[in-house]
């Protein structure tokens, strides 16, 4: 049986911080999704640009900068980086409000990008430190619930502000808050001591091209990229244009589209994810401990469950039942993170924790939220009409089932894995 790693209660404030600072940065990355048929109407875009607006004006400059943040976060003050990255994200957000058309808000944007690439690593190489793999599903499962949070209170407050304000102060309104927080975080949160709560590693003298080799020949890596890089394809690109569709495809006015995001993919995202990652936890502790193995396998039939209940909802003519079927798709968007985070922070080790979460997150936004967005804004603009986003946002919905085949692979390699190094031990 695992041993129980200790969690004190500032291990817990640690957490309830980092969540607040990952709150943050969902509002502010997700804020665009709800703006885009008010600036598309203001700056007369058409889809596929407000496609590149929403994913790869942000997407790319993310990807561009989340390896070197990762790299910095193996071998730097991580409190320091991370309220510095803050402060950065929120400023950007805010100055979003200044935008005098298309390319002063797609530099807006790619200013957020750049900036928010240093959180997620950053925050969950910290949370590491304070959890161990017995708990780690549970906690990265609650840091998760800043995703659906931060959308909740983007679409939902937003929504509001846009109808009373127009679409610049809801920048602005969305920006203040990470700028308060920087200042907390970096005088109350004490840096740990790396890898605290793993076995022990001998240090990695290497530079960054070795230790992305060395992290990519780790069973369940590649896989676990290239999964959540697909899952990313159609979860971002479906709740980034669902608000659109909505109001286009049925009618709703937009405060209320917003209010019923907010609920999907923010009320319902966060209850899915905490209960997906303590569920894993409770799981594995009653078979032996923690097995990356099974968790890749348990995680692989969420992304499944997101297609099948994302079709429906766009595709079905009953407004009950599609809208029970967003309620679904909301569900399931965020309870992958939890149990497939958890396996790749503890196959990766602590030295190259860092840069296994930037390397996620490099795919995942320059593939998945830049070309998510995009593919569903141009299939709309190919279409045509009020089916366009329902093809769109169908065809999005197929990347996460190829996400959850390759979970399954992940799954497959890590066992493999495992019985050679048993294998070795033995003779």
């Amino acid at each position: 049986m695992e041993h129980r790693s200790t969690v004190t209660g500032y291990s817990w404030y640690v957490l309830a911080i980092l969540t607040l600072a990952q709150t943050c940065h969902g509002m502010d990355r997700a804020v665009i999704g709800l703006v885009l048929k008010p600036i598309g109407d203001e700056f007369s875009l058409t889809g596929q640009q407000l496609g590149l607006l929403a994913g790869l004006a942000y997407g790319l400059p993310f990807a561009l900068a989340a390896i070197p943040f990762g790299y910095a976060v193996d071998r730097t003050n991580r409190k320091i980086l991370l309220s510095c990255a803050l402060t950065a994200w929120s400023g950007a957000t805010a100055a979003c409000a200044a935008a005098t058309g298309y390319w002063t808000l797609l530099l807006g944007r790619a200013s957020v990008g750049v900036a928010e690439a240093g959180g997620s690593p950053t925050g969950m190489s910290i949370l590491s430190d304070y959890f161990g793999s017995d708990r780690r599903a549970t906690a990265i499962g609650i840091w998760y619930l800043s995703a659906g949070i931060g959308f909740a209170i983007a679409f939902f407050a937003g929504g509001m502000i846009v109808e009373a304000y127009g679409w610049r102060w809801t920048f602005v309104l969305a920006g203040i808050p990470g700028i308060l927080l920087a200042p907390l975080l970096l005088m109350t949160l004490r840096e740990p001591k790396r890898g605290q709560m793993d076995k022990a590693e001998p240090e990695l003298n290497t530079g960054l091209w070795l230790r992305l080799k060395e992290l990519m020949a780790r069973p369940g890596i590649a896989y676990g990229v290239a999964a959540i890089t697909c899952i990313a394809i159609g979860i971002y690109g479906m709740s980034t244009w669902l608000a659109t569709f909505l109001v286009e495809s049925r009618g709703m006015p937009l405060a209320q589209a917003g209010t019923t995001v907010a609920i999907a993919y923010g009320l319902l995202g966060s209850i899915g994810g905490l209960g997906a990652g303590w569920g894993v936890d409770r799981i594995n502790a009653r078979r032996g401990g923690f097995d990356p193995a099974r968790t890749a396998l348990i995680a692989s039939a969420i992304p499944i469950l997101t297609a099948m209940s994302g079709v429906a909802a766009v595709s079905l003519s009953n407004g009950p039942l599609a809208t029970a079927c967003i309620m679904a798709a909301g569900l399931f968007s965020s309870s992958y993170n939890g149990p497939v985070n958890a396996m790749i922070v503890t196959q990766a080790g602590p030295n190259l924790r860092g840069l296994a979460i930037s390397t996620v997150q490099t795919s995942a936004n320059l593939i998945g939220v830049g070309f998510g967005t995009w593919l569903i804004g141009r299939i709309s603009d190919e279409v045509g009409g009020s089916a366009g986003l329902a093809w769109g946002i169908g065809a999005a919905m197929v990347f996460c089932v190829l996400g959850g085949l390759l979970l399954m692979l992940a799954s497959l390699q890590i066992k493999a894995g495992n019985s050679h190094e048993l294998a070795v031990s033995r003779s």
